[in-house]
């Protein structure tokens, strides 16, 4: 049985890590733990960030894009790396996830990380990131959402994730979810009511 790593109240958590949360929080603990798995989606999800991963500054459409830029909110201590900041002509800066599809069909896990990174812009830099966006990479199509649309949804997730992955997480089969997980195999889900 995986028990999640994070023994500290004070623990850091990566934005990553609250994605995963959001998706099933079984799937974040064993990933703490180390528990590893490729599978089709994760291998098409890493070709996907081969250009954000880059490090490089671009333009695109009138903006500049900076790619893979390291994040950290003291606050709601969490850190992470941004796929990419887009800047305006006006400063605004927007963050924008780029992921491989739409995550069994709840995006809200990939608005949870991405609205982490608005957090830590705001804290980093002093000023409001009113907007998010998911670049979905397969329909090469990117939805915008309001910050404040989630914010406290959000803050509430960081908080919940801090307490639960201190303790065990017993796994729970979820048909939708279990079937595109890659670490499912280590933790074996199906049946477990029956353990």
């Amino acid at each position: 049985m995986a028990v999640a790593l994070v023994d500290q109240e004070d623990a850091w958590l990566r934005l990553s890590t609250l994605q995963h949360f959001a998706y099933c929080p079984r799937q974040a603990a064993l990933l703490i733990d180390g528990v590893w798995a490729d599978n089709y989606l994760t291998v098409q999800g890493t070709a996907g960030h081969e250009h954000v991963d880059s490090g490089k500054t671009d333009y695109r459409r009138g903006a500049i894009v900076h790619h893979r830029v390291p994040l950290v909110c003291h606050r709601w201590r969490i850190r992470g790396v941004a796929d990419a900041i887009e800047q305006d002509a006006n400063g605004t800066l927007m963050p924008v996830e780029h992921k491989r599809g739409r995550g069994a069909g709840d995006e809200f896990p990939s608005i949870v990380q991405v609205v982490g990174q608005a957090l830590c812009l705001e804290e980093m830099l002093g000023s409001t990131v009113p907007e998010v966006a998911l670049y979905i990479t397969k329909e090469r199509r990117r939805d915008r959402y309001r910050t404040d649309d989630y914010r406290t949804r959000v803050i509430a997730l960081i908080e919940e994730a801090r307490v639960r992955l201190r303790g065990h997480i017993d796994p729970i089969f979820q048909a939708r979810l279990c079937t595109s997980c890659s670490v499912q195999n280590a933790c074996q889900p199906r049946g477990a009511q029956w353990r």
